[in-house]
């Protein structure tokens, strides 16, 4: 109960592993020492829920005693960082890095879904096809406003690259995520604006077409954002 938190943990175990993906909220909330009771409090959870939980972490030896005071157990992250090879969980097995795309899959639907039901009567959905001589249209910019505040946006591009603009493209578009990540650091701890993710996926292929056979460009937007106000 004396050592001192790690910079570094390198994990080998896959049940640490599976651990840290599968009870990364909860493990966050014990960065700084905090009682098992004060954090079911926060997470709006049983206080024995909870109790269990990290009694199974302090198992797995990701979360450490630090101290008891007036009957409650403080515990804390043994280190603030955890590494372990990405072929110690298989990609997947739900459990791996597919869990994560599950995770960002069922989230975006959610919010797909309430904004689908909240949306106007009378949109249309357009289908466009066209060649090297007439291009399809780009999809329309949407002409009314958003009936929420953060509402979901759906934009995919699929076309022929060259290895270093796929990269260039790609780590452009990262650098405006960089960009908010140092705004959110700033911010930290504050309740301004909602929580919100907002994701870039990029990979070979094409959505819903044989790539061998593929010619073009093809544009999918699947936006509630609305009209820019003013």
């Amino acid at each position: 109960m004396t050592s001192e938190q790690l910079d570094v943990l390198r994990v080998s175990d896959p049940a640490q592993a599976r651990a840290l993906r599968g009870d990364i909220e909860l493990l966050g909330r014990f960065l700084s020492p905090a009682s098992p009771s004060d954090v079911a409090v926060t997470l709006g959870q049983p206080a024995n829920l909870v109790h269990h939980h990290a009694r199974k972490l302090m198992e797995f030896g990701l979360l450490r005693e630090v101290r008891r005071e007036g009957g409650k157990m403080f515990l804390q992250l043994v280190a603030r960082e955890f590494r372990f090879p990405f072929a110690l969980l298989p990609p997947l097995d739900g459990e791996g890095k597919d869990a994560l795309v599950q995770a960002l899959t069922s989230t975006f639907l959610r919010a797909y879904g309430r904004a689908w039901r909240q949306s106007h009567e009378g949109d249309e959905e357009i289908v466009g096809f066209g060649d090297r001589e007439r291009p399809a249209p780009l999809p329309p910019l949407p002409t009314h406003p958003a009936q929420e505040s953060h509402p979901p946006h759906l934009d995919a591009l699929s076309l022929r690259l060259s290895r270093e603009r796929y990269r260039s493209l790609v780590q452009a578009i990262s650098a405006l995520l960089d960009e908010a990540a140092a705004e959110g650091r700033q911010d930290l701890g504050g309740d301004r604006g909602e929580v919100c993710t907002v994701t870039l996926l990029a990979s070979r292929g094409a959505l819903q077409h044989d790539p061998a056979h593929f010619r073009g460009v093809s544009r999918d937007v699947s936006s509630f954002l609305g009209a820019d106000p003013g």
